[in-house]
């Protein structure tokens, strides 16, 4: 996560204090509560809704987008709470005069409504038992309910009226989020998805392996190796776009691979999808791209893990200049789809070095087995990692031990259905102040 993002987010909210220096005099201390917490969760869902965009430059203001949808849904709690607040607190603007006419009562319709919708749809986001074509489908209405919040924004009374300067900056924020949601939905209604069809389909030890090319010759998605896409097909039960690693870097028939572990409903029916049938797919996101190649480096995957390292291989020319220590964690060498790729890239390239642990004969990566290959230059060389995250985590653990800088430990955590993130944004502010405080576990 980029901290120049999280301040972005912060600064956003003071403006808003001012209400408790300019209304003070004139109203309850309550008032300007209510009016603060209203105002805070509507600049939250603006940027919640700006985020699920996942506009061009959205990942350079707050950083990769599976960092980007932890702070997402942060925020939208954060928005849930402060309109809890607002809804809470007994207050009306009594420094105004004039009876509630019937603006004030669509108002407070409006007001109620979208804090209730905005209230279940975000709270149901977070309940993974939900089956995903649901959730998807209803987490979109928030954008909806966010508009009437908007609305009761604009149409009830308040310490200060629509057109002042802090009126027009809340203004601004109700506009983007409105705006965030309309585009949202032009975008459903005409994708930017490029047209693919399936070519190849193999599945083994739960992996699927998928291949398509491009319906029309250079009509190509735009990627890098190491980002993923939302790919979806047109086939019955596959419609709902998912998020995948291409295993694949760009080339120039445009054809792309996906490898993709069986551990759900939706993935576990892949091996089902037809030979020369219809997919759609996005634009590569994420920020999982390869390290500098005059920098010796340390790669790490275990499983499936390794599906971004394919695509980086495909890059490496072997006249590079830093050498690659690779580390790959299988159950076993002989059922692994991968390794004998891998085994083939090692071959080629003089600067990778190829080091596979077998889990079926008791041999697995830690920081103590790194810190002995590398000795002291360990702590100069970057690590990229993609694998299971109890394997990172105890991998994160060992290094800091070991005095890494794990500034320098890169990952990706995509999950569009994780839980807050709260101690992973804790580790990026604490880090950036200084602190070394923990969350507690709950």
């Amino acid at each position: 996560m980029k901290r120049t993002g999280l301040a972005l987010v912060f600064l956003s909210l003071l403006p808003p204090l001012y209400l408790f220096w300019g209304y003070l005099g004139e109203n309850q201390f309550s008032i300007l509560l209510s009016q603060y917490a209203g105002i805070v969760s509507l600049i939250a869902m603006a940027w919640v809704q700006l985020m699920a965009t996942r506009m061009r430059g959205i990942e350079g203001v707050f950083g990769p987008l599976d960092q980007i949808y932890v702070l997402h849904k942060w925020l939208a709690v954060a928005a849930i709470f402060a309109a809890f607040l607002h809804d809470s607190i007994e207050a009306s603007a009594v420094s105004r005069d004039g009876a509630e006419g019937r603006s004030e009562g669509i108002a407070e319709t409006l007001g109620d409504v979208g804090y209730k919708g905005i209230l279940i749809l975000g709270l149901g986001s977070l309940v993974s038992f939900i089956p995903y074509h649901i959730w998807r489908w209803s987490h979109r209405l928030i954008g909806l309910f966010f508009a009437m919040a908007a609305g009761h924004y604009l149409l009830t009374k308040k310490p200060f009226d629509v057109m002042d300067l802090l009126g027009l900056y809340v203004g601004a924020f109700c506009l983007i989020g409105v705006g965030s949601f309309v585009y949202l939905t032009i975008k459903g209604i005409v994708s930017r998805r490029k047209n693919y069809k399936v070519t190849d389909l193999t599945y083994a030890e739960g992996v699927t392996s998928i291949t398509l090319e491009p319906e029309t010759k250079g009509k190509a998605i735009g990627h890098r190796a190491g980002q993923f896409a939302f790919l979806s097909f047109e086939q019955d039960g596959f419609a709902e776009a998912h998020p995948f690693t291409i295993a694949s870097a760009p080339n120039a028939e445009g054809h792309l691979r996906f490898c993709i572990a069986s551990l759900g409903d939706y993935t576990s029916k892949l091996p089902q999808l037809e030979q020369g049938g219809k997919a759609r797919i996005s634009n590569g996101y994420g920020r999982f791209l390869k390290f500098a190649p005059s920098k010796d480096q340390i790669w790490i995957a275990g499983g499936v893990g390794v599906t971004p390292f394919l695509a980086w291989l495909q890059t490496v020319s072997g006249e590079e200049l830093g050498q690659v220590t690779f580390y790959y964690g299988v159950r076993s060498i002989e059922t692994s789809p991968f390794c004998p790729e891998l085994i083939a890239h090692a071959n080629r390239l003089p600067n990778l070095t190829l080091k596979i642990f077998e889990s079926d004969k008791g041999e697995y990566v830690s920081s103590d087995l790194l810190a002995a290959d590398h000795g002291q230059t360990l702590n100069r060389k970057p690590i990229a990692f993609c694998g299971p995250a109890p394997m990172r985590e105890a991998l994160r653990s060992g290094l800091a031990k070991h005095a890494y800088p794990m500034k320098a430990f890169h990952y990706e955590e995509f999950q569009m259905r994780s839980g807050l993130g709260l101690r992973r944004l804790w580790g990026w502010i604490s880090g950036g102040i200084g602190l070394r405080g923990k969350l507690p576990t709950g």
